[in-house]
């Protein structure tokens, strides 16, 4: 015989699972909030980060194009593809744990660059105006360029490979085909 304690337990075991159980179903009827870490407030210009990080994603899909990670090193001589396979993440998994913040106010944004990072850094500064500009008008470039900075977050120094080096071998690797 169940003693009220008991009963009450017996509800609260079923209520908890039932309503986690609806949780669960309504969470994967929500759409994920895409990029997370796009933390631009110019809402076209996060719409354009946005587009351009899909377009990479797609692009790493690809093995000609995760074939980029091989043909770079970091400051310590390895490749970008051993890098990454230290942090036990795929380079998919990666691309959402890169933040992106408006850095407009940057000096270098004047000079018409599009985005910006230091080697190891996990935080790309973007220059929104330059982003809006080049997203109108080149969208490819766009997208390798923000490929061109993640290999810079998984530890590409630059100078050598020079900014346009790099940029080019993204494009080649990685541009439409």
């Amino acid at each position: 015989m169940l003693t009220k304690l008991s009963q009450c337990l017996a509800a609260w075991l079923f209520l908890t699972v039932l309503i986690g159980g609806l949780d669960s179903t309504i969470a994967a009827q929500v759409p994920r909030k895409p990029w997370p870490l796009i933390r631009i407030p110019d809402s076209v210009a996060r719409r354009a980060a946005i587009d351009a990080m899909e377009t990479a994603s797609a692009r790493f899909a690809h093995a000609d194009c995760r074939e980029i990670l091989t043909d770079f090193e970091d400051g310590n001589g390895r490749s970008l593809a051993d890098g990454l396979s230290s942090l036990a993440v795929e380079i998919q998994t990666y691309l959402t744990m890169v933040t992106f913040i408006d850095d407009t106010r940057n000096p270098r944004c004047v000079s018409g660059v599009l985005a910006l990072t230091g080697p190891g850094s996990r935080v790309v500064r973007v220059c929104t105006i330059e982003l809006k500009r080049m997203t109108a008008q080149q969208r490819e470039y766009v997208a390798a360029t923000f490929i061109h900075e993640i290999l810079h977050t998984l530890g590409l120094n630059e100078n050598p490979p020079s900014p346009r080096e790099i940029t080019s071998r993204v494009l080649a690797r990685c541009g439409r085909k």
